[in-house]
């Protein structure tokens, strides 16, 4: 079982690096990275949430959000506010300027999960995303 787990870490990575890569290439046009990215992606469905809520969203320390929050911040793509309701939350708020960002990016996106996607019915893509989703619950 142990050389099962070991191949699966070593090509859900090598996938992972992969995708990175490719998606990192294509944000360079955009002055991005994909860990920015994902940030205002998120925000531009789930806008106006605090900086916690959003490194829980996106499974990652709060430390880091702070961090690239300030750079997109700073790229005028978001922008931060107080909590009316409690004065040491920080909400974030997308910008005009990042759902335009996000909208155009967005189907670069599609196309290089699309060619990810080469010779995979949509049934498999489905059944890949939905085993996919199990392995993860299972990890948390």
């Amino acid at each position: 079982m142990s050389r099962t787990q070991d191949e699966l870490g070593l090509l859900l990575s090598r996938t992972y690096l992969s995708l990175k890569r490719e998606t990192s290439r294509m944000l360079q046009e955009f002055e991005l990275t994909p860990e920015q990215f994902s940030l205002i992606a998120e925000l531009d469905k789930q806008d106006n949430i605090t900086q916690k809520e959003l490194a829980d969203l996106t499974e990652r320390e709060q430390t880091t959000v702070t961090k690239i929050v300030d750079k997109l911040v700073k790229k005028g793509l978001v922008t931060r506010g107080h909590d009316p309701h409690d004065r040491r939350a920080i909400r974030l708020q997308i910008t005009a300027e990042g759902r335009e960002l996000v909208k155009d990016i967005k189907p670069k996106i599609e196309e290089i999960e699309n060619h990810a996607y080469i010779g995979f019915q949509r049934k498999d893509i489905e059944l890949l995303h939905t085993l996919i989703r199990k392995l993860h619950q299972n990890l948390q």
